[in-house]
């Protein structure tokens, strides 16, 4: 199937099917993993806010360092291939860190299992733009992010309760066997299409990371409102994981035993992203910087609030804060979701890895310096003041840009209406 064919029920794509059913498997996995991992290094071995960040680090740290690289290659060779090696890569890393006793060893375990999801990723949106038409972009991201969030949802939970009655490793076994049984899955997903495999043989030189950046930029910067919107949502993500990687260890101060209120607090904010999901597949969105920053206010609010209860009762906040994780996982819904689709209805789908992995290098780099600021000043102050800095900071961020936003999108060069025209072009 390419961009060109008439469209058809997404339900009777069965390369979308197969790729789908993958995404949940795996997805279900990755959720069961850092679930356990987090309890492991933070309450099992009581770790330092620092270590904490530095395990974050290793799990998104490789976006960073191969997000161009990986797009490259996505755009260059077989992503069918590039997935299926991923997933068995991970699954053999997995099951490393279900049997590891020290920090260094989980620290490079995960290190090198980012690696090949930083491979995975890039891959897997290029293969969903390849196999599904243009039209139906929207309705297939949201689809996909339904997929993701209810993992969110089922991943914790189970994670939680094998933690809690079988013990730690069980988490890495089952991860491990959804690493495989993705792997198995996308047997099911053609190989790449025959009109990338000639554009590619035109483009056959080695390319430098630098020049794949570059190349990802230059083609969002004739999209001014799509630029701006990624360095809105980056320094969302920035400030976002001051707090964000610190979650366990707020509640280490709340509770004897984090770990329930954590599994159902990641649970509830994937639930919210489903709800916010659904809402964006029946819906006409509005601006994209609206969107962006309206979730961003929200997320912040959430932060804030999360911090002033540390003095409440367990009782309380064993069912407010997981509804408060609700409401945060909807506001980044919004922030997120509709940037993401924005990107996919664009983006010709010879260069979605490339753009895809300059998108994951900016929003990956600021999360990384959220992640390190966030152990810093927990360290330093507190990990109740740092939610406060990082909630209000979120806040106001997205004030500003809601004041500025006709401002920005006068700048937009209107080019949206010619981009079928580039689909069909390239």
């Amino acid at each position: 199937m390419t961009v060109d064919q008439p469209s058809q029920s997404l339900w009777k794509n069965k390369a979308y099917l197969s790729l789908i059913a993958s995404q949940t498997i795996s997805a279900l996995g990755d959720w069961l993993d850092i679930l356990a991992v987090l309890t492991l290094v933070a309450v099992k071995w009581n770790a330092s806010p620092m270590a904490v960040s530095f395990l974050m680090l290793c799990f998104v740290g490789p976006m960073i360092v191969l997000g161009p690289f990986a797009g490259s290659l996505a755009d260059k060779y077989d992503r069918k291939k590039i997935m299926i090696i991923s997933d068995i890569a991970c699954a053999v890393l997995v099951l490393g860190v279900a049997f590891s006793s020290t920090l260094w060893q989980v620290y490079l375990l995960v290190f090198l299992k980012s690696c090949f999801v930083a491979l995975f990723m890039p891959a897997k949106n290029g293969k969903l733009k390849e196999i599904v038409p243009n039209e139906q972009i929207q309705q297939a991201m949201g689809i996909s992010s339904i997929i993701d969030n209810s993992a969110k949802i089922l991943g914790p939970t189970l994670s939680g309760v094998l933690v809690a009655s079988v013990g730690i490793q069980w988490a890495f076994y089952l991860d491990a066997i959804s690493f495989i049984l993705s792997a198995i899955l996308l047997y099911g997903v053609p190989k790449t299409i025959h009109l990338l495999k000639e554009e590619n043989n035109v483009l056959k030189t080695k390319e430098s990371m630098g020049s794949s950046i570059k190349e990802g930029y230059l083609f969002l910067k004739t999209f001014p409102s799509l630029l701006l919107s990624l360095f809105l949502f980056s320094l969302t993500m920035l400030v976002l994981q001051m707090a964000d990687t610190q979650i366990i260890v707020l509640l280490r101060e709340m509770f004897i035993d984090p770990t329930q209120v954590t599994g159902f607090t990641m649970a509830a904010s994937g639930l919210g992203m489903i709800v916010c999901s659904i809402v964006i597949t029946k819906v006409k969105l509005p601006s994209v910087i609206v969107t962006t920053s309206i979730g961003g206010m929200g997320v912040g609010l959430i932060f804030a609030l999360i911090s002033v209860l540390a003095p409440f009762d367990e009782s309380i906040l064993i069912w407010l804060i997981p509804t408060l994780g609700f409401i945060g996982g909807s506001s980044f819904g919004l922030a997120s979701i509709p940037f993401q689709i924005s990107v996919q209805t664009q983006t010709p789908v010879t260069k979605t890895g490339r753009v895809f992995g300059t998108i994951g290098s900016f929003t990956t780099l600021a999360t990384i310096i959220g992640m390190t600021l966030g152990g810093v000043l927990s360290q330093l102050i507190g990990v109740v003041e740092t939610y406060i800095i990082s909630g209000c900071s979120l806040f106001l961020l997205g004030c500003i840009t809601i004041v500025y936003k006709k401002k920005i999108e006068s700048r937009d060069r209107h080019v949206t209406e010619s981009d079928g025209g580039i689909q069909r072009g390239t």
